[in-house]
């Protein structure tokens, strides 16, 4: 249902200048994207590596969540005590150290076996080098599909930011297409702690958030009702799930359901967390009590009566 969503947008996107999208595009699509003949790390699902186009992931599975690591902290240092700590989850053996220079090796022959192979220093390797008490995953601009992903979300909150909705969504649409499933799936808690994925699936749903929100500021307030109502019954403590349904829906003119959403919102709310909802929530309940309707026009962030306007008879 998603991808079917995304695919309608493609064909139909407007004009985005400031960004280029061939490497987004290209992450969806498995292909070396804007990375050119360089290795392309894609985490955004299953882990992959591809090298010109072709699969060159690591086959053991603590090398690829060593791998994970390192891209989680790309062009940063990685003290080899962080590595350790996160390759067996606080309880390292005592020969943690050894074992981790002997999965460094491994990734190095992996990601440039021509180096190893010429007898280059592998404290100089031009991929995965020591520095200090760590080593540094060196990734270029378009090889990481994380990257591309949060270059296309900074540019189309620009997007919003500027007025244009339609372009936004696009832009927005264009980086949720390179999230090919759950984060580092093929890893699990057994493998990586947990908390990684969980951070990245929260950038996700923030990205879907901003997508949705450009969709209702740009009018289309009916493509998105169905997808809002999955996303307040698959997460239902999100609040600004519910208050971008009930938008949505007072936008085509449903205000008796946008009010039977915020009933429902609310009780979810209070039997899960004990509180009534916070206050963005209640004022879009509050405006739609005193006859007010969303704008299908204003740009910026689609909550609270500042997208609602008197509505007209």
């Amino acid at each position: 249902m998603g991808t079917q969503r995304q695919a309608r947008r493609q064909t139909r996107r407007p004009a985005v200048s400031g960004l280029d999208v061939s490497g987004l595009e290209g992450g969806a699509a498995g292909t070396t994207g804007g990375a050119g003949d360089g290795p392309r790390y894609l985490v955004l699902g299953p882990l992959e590596v591809r090298r010109a186009g072709a699969p060159c992931t690591p086959g053991p599975l603590k090398h690829r969540a060593l791998l994970a690591v390192l891209l989680l902290h790309a062009n940063r240092l990685a003290p080899a005590d962080l590595l350790i700590d996160e390759l067996w989850d606080g309880h390292p053996p005592r020969s943690a150290l050894a074992t981790l220079q002997m999965y460094v090796s491994g990734l190095r022959r992996t990601l440039d076996p021509g180096h190893g192979r010429a007898g280059g220093d592998p404290r100089l390797h031009p991929v995965l080098r020591t520095a200090g008490s760590g080593y540094v995953l060196s990734v270029a601009p378009g090889e990481l599909d994380l990257d591309l992903s949060r270059a296309g979300a900074s540019h189309g909150r620009r997007l919003l930011a500027s007025g244009d909705c339609a372009a936004a969504s696009w832009a927005f649409s264009s980086a949720l297409a390179l999230w090919r499933g759950r984060p580092l799936a093929d890893l699990g808690p057994a493998r990586l702690p947990a908390y990684h994925a969980v951070r990245l699936e929260e950038e996700r749903l923030a990205l879907v958030h901003d997508r949705i929100g450009a969709d209702i500021c740009a009018g289309r307030s009916q493509e998105v009702v169905a997808e809002l109502a999955e996303l307040c019954a698959r997460h239902p403590l999100r609040e600004a799930f519910h208050e971008q349904l009930m938008l949505a829906l007072a936008g085509t003119g449903r205000r008796a359901e946008a009010l039977d959403a915020y009933t429902r919102a609310r009780r979810v709310v209070v039997e899960g967390t004990g509180i009534e909802p916070g206050p963005d929530l209640q004022a879009v309940q509050q405006a739609l009590l005193s006859g007010l309707r969303p704008s299908a026009t204003v740009h910026g962030r689609c909550r609270g009566p500042r997208i609602l306007q008197p509505a007209t008879h």
